[in-house]
């Protein structure tokens, strides 16, 4: 039987064939590449995200801070009479280093020879320097107005007699010492009064005259010994006549802007106290000879003793409070009873 076709076109069909199939299984065995599909964005929610809500904190405002009030100084009971104790004395007496600015003496006035102190039992007041100008004539109307604190402290005994209150009791006597600011050793108070303040240009004054105040026996209730912890316990400035004392200024107030209390005054002498107590028992206080005080204050203060001393004439740095009938006026300074010397430079003239 013979074949339709001829062997030849036979052949290369079948080879085509082949091929063809050959090509078909390679193509099934590779996997093939995913097309990369568009992402589509995120469906919004219709719905309003939840956040939690945290109530605002609402900003407090300024508030101005008001001044404070200062508190007055309450009245304490009038205490008893109290049964006074001597300073006691230092065992030696402090010897004071004179500035080198203060060492050329050919400036310094001649001074009157130390009297002879009194006895202990003594009752009259010893010789008082008429330089001070105590007994002067003065003419000490006005004087401006004084405040009043509250005051408590007060012993009961008449100021006029009290040789802590009144310097005249005490008294005083005129010695030969040297004439300027002297430097000691030991600690520095920077509250202390400065004695600049008494004068208006605030100068460190000429000493005219040194003194020594009487020591006072509470035993006899008499003036004692001349006081000898330091060798000189009243100064003695050099003023014009009719110069304006004021109040020495102090490291801080007493109560509403005030700096001291006046304790005792008479036409020629006054006493102040850098503290709120009646009393020199404790802080510092300033006693004034020889000054004409002005009638304001005078009369404010017989005022407030007659009427029990609760309040006392109160005073502000640098108010001033009477005046210089001659050219002198004399100065005693004391801490806690103690009489120290008007002259030492780290406590009454910082600075200087």
């Amino acid at each position: 039987m013979q074949h339709k076709f001829p062997r030849a076109p036979r052949v290369l069909f079948l080879f085509t064939l082949t091929a063809f199939l050959v090509l078909a299984a390679c193509a099934s065995e590779v996997t093939p590449t995913p097309t990369r599909v568009r992402t589509r964005a995120a469906r919004v929610s219709s719905q309003p995200t939840k956040v939690a809500r945290i109530a605002p904190t609402e900003t407090p405002r300024p508030t101005r801070t008001p001044r404070p009030t200062r508190t007055r100084i309450p009245t304490r009971p009038h205490t008893p009479t109290r049964v006074n104790t001597p300073v006691k004395r230092n065992t030696r007496t402090p010897t004071p280093e004179i500035a080198a600015a203060q060492s050329n003496e050919s400036h310094i006035p001649a001074t009157n020879a130390p009297t002879q102190a009194p006895t202990a039992t003594s009752t009259e007041p010893p010789a008082q320097n008429t330089a001070l100008g105590v007994g002067a004539a003065c003419d000490v109307l006005g004087g401006g107005d004084f405040g009043v604190l509250g005051a408590g402290g007060w012993e009961g005994r008449d100021p006029q007699s009290h040789p802590d209150l009144n310097l005249a009791v005490r008294g005083y006597r005129v010695v030969d010492a040297f004439r300027g600011l002297v430097d000691y050793d030991g600690e520095t108070d920077g509250n202390a009064p400065q004695l600049w303040g008494l004068f208006a240009d605030r100068r460190t004054p000429v000493i005219a005259t040194t003194y020594q105040v009487f020591d006072w026996d509470w035993g006899s209730d008499s003036r004692g010994d001349p006081i000898q912890d330091f060798e000189v316990t009243m100064a003695g400035f050099r003023v014009e006549e009719g110069e304006t004392i004021f109040t020495p200024d102090f490291g801080h107030e007493i109560g509403e802007g005030y700096v001291a209390l006046v304790l005792f005054a008479d036409k020629y002498r006054i006493t102040l106290k850098y503290t709120g107590e009646d009393n020199v028992i404790d802080g510092y206080t300033l006693h004034i000879e020889g000054l004409c005080v002005f009638s304001n204050l005078l009369n404010l203060y017989n005022a407030r003793h007659a009427e029990g001393r609760g309040g006392l004439p109160a005073l502000r740095p640098g108010q001033p409070i009477g005046y210089a009938p001659t050219n002198q006026v004399g100065v005693a300074i004391r801490d806690r009873g103690a009489f120290l010397d008007p002259r030492s430079r780290k406590d009454w003239w910082q600075g200087r």
